[in-house]
C-alpha cells in the first residue's frame, strides 16, 4: 500500500516510515501542501493522512482543493490527523470528503487499521457503485428523495441535503418504516470504525430543522429512545 503523509511534523513522518513498513505499507513524506500536490500528480497513492492544523493551508482546505479537483486523485481515501475531536467538525469534516480520522498522539496499530479499512471500503465502492442513485427515488407515499438534485420533499415541502444526510435518511427510507438504529445506520453509510452515535444524532437533528425552516413539523422521523430512528410510512 502506499501512502503519503501531508504533516509539518517532520519527526513525526520519520517515525512511521519504518513502523508502516513493517506492515507493508510504502510511506513518502510531504511537509507542505506544495510538496503533496506535486507527489500526487506524479505518483499514485493508495491512501493520504493529512494533518488538519497546517501552518499555511488548513487541512479542510487541502481536502476541499482535491476533491474538487478533476484530478486522478481526487477520490484519493484521506484520513485526517487531529488533535481536535469536536463533533461539529468532525461532521464537516466528513462532508468535505474527510473519510476518517486518527487522533494524535497517533497510536500505530489503530493507524493501520483505519488506513487498511478507508483503501478497502473505498475499492468495493469503485467495484460495487454503491453510491446513491442519480435518480428520484420514492421513499414512502409523502416522502421523496432526489440524489440527482439533492433534495428531499415531504407534503410539498423542499430540503437540500448535504451528501451524508441524503445517505442517512435514504437509508431510514429504505428500511420501509422499520427502526434502525445508529449502529447499523453508521455501518450502511460506510462509518462504523467511527462508533460515533452522536454523530447520526447531530445530522438527523439538522434535517429536522431544515424542514422546520421551511414551515414544517417534521415527525415523518421517529426517534425511538435507545433504539434508533424510522421514517413513518402509510398503511
Amino acid at each position: 500500500m502506499h501512502v503519503l503523509i501531508l504533516d509539518d511534523d517532520e519527526e513525526l513522518g520519520e517515525i512511521m516510515q519504518p513502523v508502516l513498513a513493517k506492515y507493508g505499507m510504502d510511506l513518502k513524506l510531504a511537509f507542505t501542501p506544495t510538496s503533496a500536490f506535486e507527489q500526487l500528480e506524479k505518483d499514485r497513492f493508495d491512501v493520504l493522512l493529512l494533518d488538519m492544523m497546517l501552518p499555511e493551508l488548513d487541512g479542510m482546505t487541502v481536502c476541499r482543493t482535491i476533491r474538487a479537483s478533476d484530478k486522478p486523485y481526487a477520490q484519493i481515501p484521506i484520513v485526517a490527523l487531529t488533535a481536535r475531536a469536536e463533533l461539529t467538525e468532525r461532521i464537516v469534516a466528513l462532508e468535505s470528503g474527510i473519510d476518517d480520522f486518527v487522533a494524535k498522539p497517533v497510536e500505530m496499530r489503530e493507524l493501520v487499521a483505519r488506513l487498511g479499512a478507508v483503501v478497502r471500503r473505498r475499492r468495493a465502492e469503485a467495484v460495487q457503485d454503491v453510491a446513491v442513485p442519480d435518480v428520484a427515488v420514492s421513499a414512502t407515499a409523502e416522502l421523496e428523495l432526489s440524489a440527482a438534485q439533492m433534495t428531499a420533499r415531504f407534503a410539498g415541502y423542499v430540503v437540500n441535503l448535504t451528501e451524508l444526510e441524503m445517505q442517512i435518511v435514504k437509508v431510514l427510507a429504505d428500511a420501509h418504516g422499520k427502526t434502525v438504529s445508529r449502529a447499523e445506520i453508521l455501518e450502511q453509510i460506510g462509518y462504523a470504525q467511527q462508533n460515533d452515535p452522536a454523530m447520526i444524532d447531530t445530522i438527523i437533528y439538522r434535517v429536522r430543522q431544515k424542514f422546520r425552516d421551511q414551515g414544517l413539523q417534521p415527525d415523518f422521523i421517529k426517534t425511538l429512545r435507545s433504539q434508533g430512528y424510522r421514517i413513518e410510512t402509510r398503511n
